[in-house]
């Protein structure tokens, strides 16, 4: 399993995870993990804005497009 190093935590901040894992009856590490996941199970991805057209994509012109050059 993969390991991290996360160096120069504030002293405040490991005191609350360490007040969280006591509280959740974990260790430190299992605390920073339960965290972590929660924290990007959270997170949906930003879809990009739908991109606007010159023209309208009719039925008709996709199959005319698609069509183009076949025999």
């Amino acid at each position: 399993m993969a390991s991290i190093l996360i160096k120069d935590i504030p002293p405040d901040l490991h005191e609350r995870l360490r007040e969280a894992a006591v509280r959740d009856h974990r260790s430190l590490s299992k605390e920073v993990i339960s965290l972590l996941e929660e924290a990007l199970a959270e997170r949906v991805p930003e879809l990009p804005p739908p991109i606007e057209l010159a023209f309208p994509l009719t039925e008709d012109w996709l199959e005319r497009a698609i069509s183009k050059g076949r025999e």
